[in-house]
């Protein structure tokens, strides 16, 4: 079976490297930008490895980064955050942020009646009696809800910090969404985790897998064109060839995808997923020259939504002795009338923005050795709430297979690129093993 996969992120290189254990697969992975990784491209400037958008690993002993450990032989490194020093601010008041029992009775966001109540809400998301999997989106659990409002805006600020979105998109997330992402994490041991070195530790290592079987190609700077089916397989064009293939594996936005297969047969196929959103946040990165302030390992902004992570205070291995990498991140709307209304507001986070550096980590404007200010970052190329449809690894009538964080899988962010991923090569390594090539209407 020769397969192409479309698409070198986390990924693209997850089905890939899986694919390559299988003796009867050969295949081609295109990436048309220079470099692997997709959104989890790292690079390094003036000692300090910068990474594109945020890389954190939540819920790593539950998380499927775990079980492709064990079954690609990935080794790396990982460092948790240390939750003592997780602070939420408020109406210009710091307070822990209430990740476990211990900064939940710390808290000063809730009153004592508000920390039962929401304690006994995370029982229930533990135990899987929580009401809320029943209920459309967060915003209908909400407006039922008999909690009092502090513990409504706990929900909804959670959902915001581990989704990357704005309050009025909390509570567009489903109810049942929720209910299994904070159930996996609120078992978890780990919670929140870095990969020491960053996303390149395991790109680089999914690449040499796939390099060593001998049997791939990796086709860097080679995007694909067009797609065609002639004579029982899948012609693929670039500006480098044309290649005929088994089997197809997308491993790209959605919008790409859509994009590509204009003017197709498959074309109104992926109709459905044409309106999809994707979630974009405004990425704010400062490598400093010395430790400026280390109050704590991350603020959030209640107020404001947004929020700064010391990444080096988890992650030293990120900056050049005695450097200090601050990443901030603002969730972002995106419902505009016009270019000029959106870049005002865009201006107005990236204010606020320096706003939060200058009031924690003063003197900071002095200490810059590396900037880089991304004001529409993609997040995940489709926002999990009401509206938008996840893609199936594979869609009724199509005969290709689909991955990425825009696909159905297990967790949400890069969590879901690499349980989609992991879905669809062992969907096609048993296809392989049972030699059928083609396998279309499965």
């Amino acid at each position: 079976m020769k397969i192409a996969v479309i698409g070198g992120g986390l990924a693209g290189l997850t089905a890939a490297a899986y694919l390559s254990e299988q003796p009867n697969v050969t295949g081609v992975l295109f990436e048309r930008s220079p470099q692997l990784g997709g959104r989890a491209f790292t690079y390094e400037k003036a000692g300090f490895t910068l990474n594109y958008g945020a890389h954190a690993i939540y819920g790593l002993d539950r998380h499927t980064i775990s079980v492709m450990e064990k079954e690609l032989q990935l080794a790396f490194g990982s460092r948790q955050v240390d939750k003592r020093k997780v602070m939420y601010e408020k109406h210009d008041q710091l307070s822990p942020a209430p990740l476990d029992f211990v900064n939940l009775m710390k808290t000063d966001i809730l009153s004592t009646r508000q920390k039962v109540r929401f304690a006994a809400e995370i029982t229930a998301i533990i135990t899987n009696i929580h009401q809320l999997k029943h209920y459309p989106t967060l915003g209908h659990y909400l407006a039922e809800s008999e909690a009092d409002e502090n513990v409504k805006e706990l929900w909804e600020h959670l959902v915001c910090s581990n989704f990357f979105i704005t309050p009025e998109d909390a509570r567009r997330v489903p109810g049942h969404v929720i209910s299994k992402y904070y159930h996996n994490l609120f078992l978890s041991q780990r919670p929140v985790n870095y990969i020491l070195g960053s996303w390149a530790v395991i790109t680089n290592q999914l690449k040499s897998k796939m390099d060593q079987s001998g049997r791939w190609e990796l086709a860097m700077q080679e995007g694909v064109d067009g797609i065609r089916y002639e004579g029982g397989r899948y012609v693929l064009t670039t500006k480098a060839r044309e290649e005929a293939f088994d089997n197809i594996v997308f491993a790209m936005p959605v919008q790409q995808i859509i994009k590509l297969l204009k003017d197709t047969p498959w074309e109104p196929f992926m109709a459905p997923y044409a309106n999809n959103k994707a979630t974009e946040v405004m990425v704010y990165d400062v490598g400093l020259s010395h430790v400026v302030a280390r109050p704590f390992s991350y603020i959030s902004d209640m107020n404001n939504k947004l929020f700064i992570t010391d990444v080096s205070a988890t992650d030293h291995t990120l900056v050049p002795e005695g450097g200090q990498l601050l990443q901030g991140i603002a969730y972002l709307g995106d419902d505009f009338d016009s270019d000029q209304e959106r870049k005002a507001y865009l201006d107005e986070r990236t204010a606020r923005m320096e706003a939060l550096f200058d009031k924690h980590y003063p003197g900071w404007r002095d200490a810059v050795a590396v900037k880089r200010v991304s004001k529409k970052a993609m997040v995940q190329s489709v926002k999990n709430i009401a509206g938008n449809k996840l893609l199936p690894v594979r869609i009724e009538n199509m005969p290709f297979y689909f991955c990425g964080d825009g696909c159905q899988g297990k967790g949400e962010l890069a969590e879901r690129a690499f349980s989609s991923a992991r879905s669809a090569a062992a969907k096609l390594a048993a296809a392989a093993r049972a030699d059928l090539p083609e396998l279309v209407g499965i």
